[in-house]
């Protein structure tokens, strides 16, 4: 039986004061070690640090779930802010977080339709197949026998995310990179209000499913009448996850085929369709075995203005063609304050993420299994890329534009797949 979600400002803040401290005391002794070891030693000592921390970290989220663990999970899709070790911890909770007891959840679909989920549904699993940061997802039949799956929100969610970000402030100082993971919270906070309100993840999902016309890839039907602000059921798919479908061991065309159909879902519905699906989390993809892709969450999507979806192709282009004017003049067009051009800043920040960015581009396709590194060796770069500008600088919609490409390309290095990127804007 799950344990109970610490709903209290005081118990939630204990938890986070605990675990602060135990990362603290981690990175302290690290700290007075660090003098008396070799490089190879401390190399070796960094990796144990990282992978103890990422397990404090972990446990603590799961304790806390809601709105904490979905900061945390936002924070590991950045770009090169935590360390392996952290992100494995958090792909745990794309999807296998303990479920709730069946009691609470027969409660909150009770207070959600005045009708027990007997009475709703034709059949109702109370016990969740999958389960995650905000919410968890139970089984169900349609009285038309339709399959459904039923999303249900952990109780007060809506209500913790300004304390759950003042939470992840506490923790953040505890882990590596504080000050950009703290400017990161901010931007972080306005997209958790739009991801607890059901009834948008509703309008989004039916959205892309009108719209989206790429075949291969699967959008779930919803049903308004059996959803609201806190429960939203759709049509159920029967796939894996990314990590199970990967132990089934897909051939190389199928992988290929799955990886080529996310970066063309990721271009289709951004640059033709100007709406961004901007959660590339493993979590919410389901992989077929014929190749296909199921996408499941929409309630992180960003509509994209037609200025940023002609320009981005233009930076892209600026790039890989080393052409700093263009550059610099893409970058005032998505109305971010640069120079008109700034050869120093081009030469010690931006060339070298471009150097780095365009790799994939060079060639018509790009072989992620044989540079399975490519987004941990962009780190440093894209770090470097973060520190160069100030906050208010950046343009938002850029912001999720990037951090939507690299999370993909996490996936695809995870997959050994090689994708046509090229042919898209060149």
């Amino acid at each position: 039986m799950a344990s109970k979600i610490p709903k209290g400002k005081l118990a939630r803040g204990s938890i986070a004061g605990i675990t602060a401290a135990k990362l603290g005391a981690g990175h302290l002794k690290h700290k007075v070690k660090r003098p008396f070891l070799s490089a190879k030693q401390h190399q070796k000592n960094t990796h144990k640090l990282n992978d103890e921390s990422a397990d404090i970290l972990f446990k603590a989220l799961t304790k806390l779930r809601g709105t904490a663990l979905k900061i945390a999970q936002m924070i590991g899709m950045e770009q090169g802010l935590l360390p392996d070790a952290y992100l494995q911890e958090l792909e745990k909770s794309f999807y296998r977080v303990p479920p709730l007891n069946r009691v609470l959840v027969r409660k909150l679909i009770m207070n959600a339709f005045n009708k027990s989920p007997e009475k709703l549904f034709a059949q109702f699993e109370p016990q969740a197949f999958a389960a995650a940061s905000l919410g968890q997802v139970h089984r169900a039949t349609h009285s038309n026998g339709d399959k459904l799956a039923v999303k249900v929100q952990y109780p007060g969610i809506g209500v913790s995310i300004e304390s759950d970000l003042a939470i992840m402030r506490t923790l953040a100082r505890g882990l590596p990179d504080t000050r950009l993971l703290l400017r990161s919270l901010q931007e972080i906070e306005s997209r958790l209000k739009e991801e607890v309100d059901y009834c948008m993840e509703a309008r989004n999902t039916q959205w892309f499913r009108q719209n989206v016309t790429l075949s291969g890839i699967n959008i779930p039907l919803v049903y308004p009448e059996l959803s609201s602000q806190h429960v939203l059921t759709t049509e159920y798919f029967q796939g894996y996850h990314l990590h199970d479908w990967l132990a089934t061991q897909p051939s190389r065309a199928t992988r290929n085929k799955a990886a080529q159909l996310l970066y063309d879902f990721f271009v289709h519905t951004s640059q033709d369709l100007c709406h961004l699906h901007a959660d590339p989390n493993p979590g919410n993809y389901l992989f077929h075995e014929d190749g296909s892709v199921s996408v499941l969450d929409f309630g992180c999507t960003r509509k994209l203005s037609e200025q940023s979806t002609a320009v981005f192709p233009d930076l892209l282009r600026a790039y890989i063609n080393d052409d700093a004017e263009a550059l610099f003049s893409a970058y005032k067009n998505l109305g971010m304050s640069i120079e008109p051009f700034n050869a120093e800043l081009y030469q010690r920040v931006l060339q070298p993420f471009g150097q780095w960015l365009a790799l994939p581009f060079k060639t018509d396709s790009f072989d992620f299994g044989k540079h399975a590194t490519y987004s941990q060796q962009g780190k440093a770069v894209i770090q470097n890329l973060n520190s160069a500008f100030k906050a208010d600088d950046i343009n938002q919609e850029f912001i999720f534009h990037n951090r939507t490409i690299y999370g993909l390309v996490k996936i695809f290095e995870r997959m050994g797949a090689t994708v046509r990127l090229r042919h898209h804007w060149m």
